[in-house]
């Protein structure tokens, strides 16, 4: 009768073990849900990097534009939730100082939750291709959007603002203020520092 029991209990673990994978679904295949007319995420709980697609991203990145330089730390933040299903991405602290030695922004020693920072998302239709959300100082002059972080070889990231398309407001006299690259012809290539 132990026995029974035993084996009943096993299997019954076993199956809950089941159900509980079954609403997992890999980070890389977001975009195809994404893309979906209907949207469908009833069966999913969980966009986990079960392929550690994230971790060529992680670390520390570098590169100049227009006489900035800017500097990306790059970590991994897991079971992220959000809109009751939860997510693994990427949490961007980021710094941007010019070569007279102003610094114009820097949240590399902010707290996770700095609402500042450039943050999570998804890839796009290739895991080269990861989009990340991003709402700048002056968000209300329209400083906000996407960040683009196109992996170009191991040590080589493409990085630009996609801005949206919002209204300006009159508190924004000169309209877009934007302190980053914001076209993939004015991208600034990063190298990887660690």
């Amino acid at each position: 009768m132990k026995t029974i029991y035993l084996l009943l209990l096993l299997s019954t673990l076993g199956l809950n073990a089941q159900i509980q994978q079954a609403g997992v679904v890999p980070l890389e295949e977001y975009a195809k849900y994404k893309t979906d007319d209907d949207f469908n995420l009833q069966n999913v709980d969980y966009f986990k990097d079960i392929n550690n697609r994230l971790d060529k991203y992680t670390g520390t990145w570098t590169g100049t534009y227009d006489d900035n330089t800017l500097t990306l730390k790059v970590s991994i933040l897991e079971k992220v939730e959000g809109l009751g299903i939860a997510f693994d991405e990427l949490l961007i602290k980021y710094s941007i100082v010019k070569d007279n030695g102003e610094v114009l922004i820097n949240t590399l020693d902010e707290h996770q939750f700095y609402r500042y920072h450039i943050n999570g998302s998804f890839f796009a239709e290739t895991t080269s291709v990861y989009l990340a959300k991003y709402t700048g100082l002056q968000w209300e002059c329209n400083q906000k959007g996407y960040a683009i972080l196109w992996m170009q070889d191991e040590a080589t990231i493409k990085f630009w603002i996609s801005p949206d398309n919002d209204m300006i407001g009159e508190e924004c006299p000169l309209g877009n203020i934007h302190i980053m690259p914001t076209s993939e012809e004015e991208a600034v290539l990063l190298t990887k520092q660690n």
